[in-house]
């Protein structure tokens, strides 16, 4: 449904951006080719006031979460290590004691959670904590459903909280001043709020468009963040980069209050540079939109080219963020035979919108194909590493983004 006003200050002018199409929705995964998933607008907006750059409609979320979400955290090392890092970083900074409640908002299959032992009293929340729940080891409570304070209230865990994590899904939002609000009713004094995601500055340094998706409801720059805790009376006492999903930020935040003292210099920095970039200038969406379609002409031209030749592509990796660049670009069947994924929950299903076929890592490696067209291509390192052996065979590696490189 299209929004009428800015989902921060209530705004109601708005500038266009631009479009990625009417896309299958990306998290969708159907049984067959005959089924068809439901289509809907990828439109980025401007906020003229506020300056948040945001989707101009929004979506069911029980819908897009739904028992046929595809994503889990703990399948992939590089996540896994990354979420154990972030859970490290937390006890380190809040120094919670024997007892203490933590939080972890969008928890997925709680491989952040099971990170701290059972010397805390933990709480995932999120709506596939059922679905997962065999990974939650030593978990203490999860709660199927979206975070509210009301929902945790109807489990008496409306408790204060030394640290709260959400990772990869503030940008979720339709309220974001609501979520906001209840995070502060429930951290503790001197307790911290760890909040990452693919930052807007990341997103256009390293052409990282397909983040742009249907779940992604807003794209926020540091200093929106900043100012968005500040009339919340909470604040960003630190502000660290990180490479992963190809780019993120990670924002610590704290009561108004408590006694973390405030890395100015850093953050000063990180603005400066947001400044540098023009981020609140329309200019600067069209060059970045031009560029993702000079990547993809390159793209189209490569797989064209190869296909020309009798040589066979699988994908790799059924992702949802692989959803976007496949729709966008056009790639289908023509272009890559099968999808190869280590996930069996996707095994034989289709691609949405594209109906590639999605098998799994040990067929797709027994077809032999010339090239796997790599779409999470953000955990390259780890990919690379990975695939060693079938490189050795002959296999080539197609990363698309953030430039077209091709590792044999």
């Amino acid at each position: 449904m299209k929004i009428n006003k800015c989902r921060i200050c209530s705004s109601k002018k708005f500038s266009k951006l631009f479009s990625l199409g009417k896309q299958s929705f990306t998290g969708k995964f159907p049984n067959t080719r005959r089924h068809k998933i439901a289509k809907d607008y990828i439109n980025l907006i401007i906020c003229n006031k506020c300056k948040l750059v945001q989707l101009d409609r929004n979506f069911n979320p029980n819908f897009l979460y739904g028992k046929d979400y595809g994503y889990r955290t703990g399948i992939n090392l590089t996540m896994s290590n990354h979420v154990k890092s972030v859970a490290k970083e937390a006890i380190k900074i809040s120094k919670p004691k024997q007892k203490d409640y933590i939080l972890d908002i969008a928890s997925n299959d709680g491989t952040l959670l099971n990170n701290y032992g059972k010397k805390f009293i933990t709480v995932g929340v999120d709506p596939l904590t059922n679905k997962y729940k065999k990974f939650y080891k030593k978990v203490n409570y999860k709660i199927s459903n979206f975070f509210t304070l009301k929902n945790l209230k109807k489990y008496n865990l409306d408790k204060k909280y030394k640290i709260i994590t959400a990772l990869s899904m503030f940008y979720d939002l339709k309220d974001p001043n609501s979520f906001i609000k209840d995070i502060k009713k429930i951290l503790h004094k001197d307790g911290i709020f760890i909040l990452e995601h693919a930052d807007l500055l990341s997103i256009l340094k390293y052409s990282l468009f397909d983040t742009i998706c249907h779940e992604h409801l807003e794209y926020y720059s540091s200093k929106i963040i900043i100012e968005l805790m500040k009339k919340n009376n909470l604040r960003v006492f630190d502000i660290k980069n990180s490479k992963i999903n190809g780019g993120s930020t990670r924002y610590l935040i704290t009561h108004d209050n408590s006694k973390f003292k405030t890395k100015t210099e850093r953050i000063s920095k990180i603005l400066k540079e947001e400044k540098k970039f023009k981020l609140e200038k329309k200019e600067t969406f069209l060059r970045f939109f031009k560029r993702i379609n000079l990547i993809k002409k390159k793209i189209m031209g490569l797989l064209n080219d190869i296909v020309n030749k009798k040589k066979t592509v699988h994908g790799y990796g059924a992702s949802t963020k692989g959803n976007v660049l496949l729709q966008y670009f056009g790639i289908n069947v023509k272009h890559l035979n099968y999808i190869a994924e280590r996930n069996p929950l996707k095994y034989n299903k289709f691609t949405p919108g594209t109906y590639i076929k999605i098998i799994s890592e040990k067929n797709s490696r027994q077809l032999k194909p010339h090239y796997y067209f790599v779409l999470p291509w953000h955990f390259k390192k780890e990919i690379v590493k990975r695939e060693t052996k079938i490189r050795n065979l002959g296999t080539k590696l197609i990363f698309p983004l953030p430039k077209l490189k091709i590792i044999s």
